[in-house]
């Protein structure tokens, strides 16, 4: 019975490939001088770009934590990663044992998908490249998202009473731009050499992720202010590097629940004369919805923290979009207060769904809730 089931059918013969056995049955294949319809044939582009454009989707995030013979492999190099990029932020684990993680988890992705033969056995040239230019992209992007999500918690801190679904709050804290460009640079140096090492230079780089729009892979500012999300256009240009040891808090007021809030109160007396008072006061109440505060902070060269706020009321107009260095500027002449103020242009504050009423923010009048 065994002899039985060894003989190739149709006159074929098995091959032995690795640890898989395919069945030879090229002596079937035919050849026709004039094949019929061929005016409705598509041509299959087998340049090595082409194969590569056609690899690229089966080696994302999302198609390796599908498929069952990746799996496992994927969720490992995701919690390595989250991992290290904690330990790189806590200053516990330096930027070349980073980008070791990206290395050991490409290569290991790369020989798991070879033993289980995803996405087929027979591997071709160009998954290699397809998958290390997959592998370094996400390795970027959870980098970035770990120093993102690090700096929003520490800006919980900062917010004055309770937040609800009706107020938001934006923190950026220089320190994580420049961590993560020392980690993107690691990893890029150690990117390149890896496709140096396998001769594919012609075929991929680091990926234009700016002019893909894909800003949760390009730098800290794009990850941060992330313009997919219409609301989060609080950084105007994301390739302005900001200064050092600079920190910068905006909040908005608001309260749940169907009350309204009364502002003011016009008194129309006998003799036609009207009486205005104004309820809300000028210091930032967290329980309105018109009130907003932001402040600045830096360390100048001596280590001494300066820090200056205002507080905003928004009539909820299109005039509400505010430029931060019309707000905000710190005195004195020195190199750090100047690198403070000049970044400031970089900065816009705004109420709460303001870019979904005004999307350009410059022409028409629309008042909105």
């Amino acid at each position: 019975m065994e002899q039985i089931q060894n003989v190739p059918p149709r006159g074929g013969k098995w091959v032995e490939y690795g640890k898989f056995t395919f069945l030879d049955l090229s002596h079937e294949i035919k050849t026709i001088d004039t094949p019929p319809d061929v005016d409705t044939w598509v041509a299959v582009d087998m340049s090595p770009e082409g194969r590569l454009e056609s690899w690229r989707p089966l080696f994302t995030a999302a198609a390796l934590g599908r498929n069952p013979g990746t799996a496992q492999a994927w969720k490992e190099f995701e919690r390595d990663t989250k991992l290290a990029a904690g330990q790189f932020l806590d200053g516990t684990m330096d930027a070349d044992s980073l980008t070791g993680v990206f290395q050991r988890g490409y290569q290991h992705l790369t020989d798991v998908a070879k033993d289980v033969g995803y996405p087929i056995p027979l591997w071709d040239k160009m998954m290699g490249p397809a998958c290390l230019e997959s592998i370094y992209g996400e390795f970027r992007r959870m980098v970035l998202d770990a120093a993102v999500q690090r700096n929003n918690q520490e800006g919980r801190q900062y917010v004055t009473g309770e937040m609800n679904s009706q107020r938001s709050y934006k923190y950026y804290n220089s320190d994580y731009y420049f961590q993560t460009e020392e980690a993107i640079a690691s990893a890029t140096e150690r990117y390149n050499a890896l496709i140096q090492e396998a001769g594919w230079e012609d075929y991929i780089s680091v990926p234009d992720y700016k002019g893909k729009g894909l800003n949760l892979y390009y730098n800290f500012n794009t990850a941060f202010s992330n313009k997919f999300d219409v609301s989060e256009q609080y950084m105007i240009d994301p390739d302005q590097v900001p200064p050092r040891d600079f920190q910068w808090f905006y909040q908005t007021g608001g309260r749940e629940g169907n009350k309204g809030v009364v502002d003011s109160c016009t008194v129309i007396h006998p003799d036609g004369t009207r009486t205005f008072e104004d309820y809300t006061g000028p210091d930032f109440d967290p329980t309105h919805p018109s009130k907003a505060n932001t402040w600045v902070a830096y360390r100048d060269e001596n280590g001494v923290r300066h820090q200056v706020s205002v507080d905003l009321r928004y009539k909820f107009v299109e005039s509400d979009l505010h430029n931060l260095a019309d707000l905000l500027r710190f005195p004195g002449d020195s190199a750090a207060a100047q690198s403070v103020n000049r970044f400031l242009k970089n900065l816009q504050v705004y109420p709460r769904g303001y870019f979904n009423c005004f999307p350009t923010g410059k022409s028409g009048f629309h008042a909105y809730v």
